[in-house]
């Protein structure tokens, strides 16, 4: 039988890794080899392998799948984009007969996206860079509402509007919720600020990033921190606190 030469393009380990693992087991047809986090990673593997698939995060920390398609020539591969996105944007997918599969993934749609691809591989079709445009375009204007929070045990989706702060603790991130559940992150607090909403979430302090939405008062007499809606107190550094005021001021 021949197999597929693919790469995998996820920068979340254990998504990664979960994937990997389906795809070993349920997916003979694909024969992988490479997997990688980062854009740059990505470009290179892409132009040293000539692969016949892509398995294809839409974020990769602060940029796209399309900033990677942008330096290559997927003329010749065909794509199965990984998406966290609302319905609205899979609509886009949809409407231009890309192959997508939303998280978390769910092994009867990989196998069906698979067989999908072996047949256009077939016949030799492959995504058009029209249909990458399109997609881009209209992504653009459906912004991720969520979060993906992963870590060793499971991937939790949380709604931006569920976040009232985030604390890096080292080289994870701990979320604190409306409704008093924190989770923790195998991933640093710098790795997740270009997600946020940039409208509604702000740096205040190098350990922490607070949703604006919750913020009561801010205090800059009694050694600048603010406080939210549930009653916590949170540090604002001296260098962010004019930053932050103006930026109030602006919404």
């Amino acid at each position: 039988m021949n197999t597929i030469k693919t790469i995998i393009v996820e920068d979340e380990l254990n998504n990664a890794k979960l994937l990997e693992h389906f795809i070993i087991k349920y997916c003979p047809e694909i024969e992988l080899i490479d997997s990688c986090k980062t854009k740059k990673a990505a470009v290179k593997s892409i132009r040293k392998h000539n692969p016949e698939l892509l398995f294809l995060d839409i974020i990769l920390e602060n940029q796209t799948a399309f900033d990677v398609l942008n330096e290559v020539d997927f003329s010749k591969f065909n794509i199965i984009f990984i998406t966290a996105f609302d319905e609205y944007a899979l609509k886009a997918f949809q409407y231009n007969a890309a192959d997508y599969l939303l998280k978390p993934i769910q092994i009867d749609e990989l196998i069906a996206a698979v067989k999908r691809v072996q047949l256009r591989n077939e016949k030799k079709e492959f995504i058009s860079s029209n249909q990458v445009n399109v997609l881009s375009d209209s992504l653009k204007l459906s912004p991720l509402k969520f979060i993906t929070i992963s870590n060793i045990d499971k991937v939790n989706f949380v709604k931006n509007e569920e976040i009232l702060y985030c604390k890096s603790t080292g080289r994870y991130t701990e979320f604190y919720l409306t409704d008093k559940r924190k989770l923790v992150a195998s991933k640093s607090l710098g790795e997740y600020e270009h997600q946020f909403d940039p409208k509604s979430f702000f740096r205040i302090h190098r350990s922490f990033i607070v949703n604006l939405n919750y913020i009561t008062n801010i205090n800059k007499k009694a050694g600048n921190y603010c406080e939210l809606t549930n009653g916590q107190s949170l540090p604002i550094s001296r260098r962010r606190m004019d930053s932050l005021i103006q930026f109030l001021r602006q919404m």
